[in-house]
């Protein structure tokens, strides 16, 4: 029987104003990681200058780490990863690449696999999307 050592990733790319998330922002991931429902793996920090310039931050080059969540695998996110991410990032403003292992999920994939069974796909819908859809069309 085959355990998984993680469980499957996902990366996230969290917009907001100025150049660092605000505390309640990092207290809803601490909020999840201190449930057991993720893992965060890697956490960078991508701001566009108002002329549309990309820096990069990785939170392992900061040095306050407060109300930060810790990391497990730093570094994981590749600069074309992060670069695809932040493609969306408005002049001005930033975004927090997230790289979260799913917890909940983990078990989930070793079943699957040790049942020979393997995820070839997966598509995601963001949750405000499946909310105004479903307010829209269900009575």
């Amino acid at each position: 029987m085959t355990t998984f050592d993680y469980g499957p990733i996902e990366f996230y790319a969290i917009a907001f104003d100025g150049d660092k998330p605000g505390p309640g922002v990092l207290q809803a991931i601490d909020d999840l990681v201190q449930a057991g429902t993720i893992n965060v793996l890697d956490l960078v920090y991508a701001t566009r200058s108002p002329e549309g310039e990309l820096t990069v931050m990785e939170l392992s080059d900061t040095t306050d780490d407060d109300g930060v969540p810790a990391l497990d695998l730093s570094g994981l996110a590749g600069l074309d990863d992060i670069e695809a991410l932040a493609a969306e990032v408005p002049p001005g403003s930033s975004a927090a690449i997230l790289v979260v292992e799913l917890l909940w999920a983990k078990a989930f994939a070793s079943a699957l696999y040790n049942a020979g069974g393997v995820v070839i796909a997966r598509e995601g819908i963001p949750a405000p999307i499946v909310n105004a859809f479903l307010s829209e069309n269900v009575e």
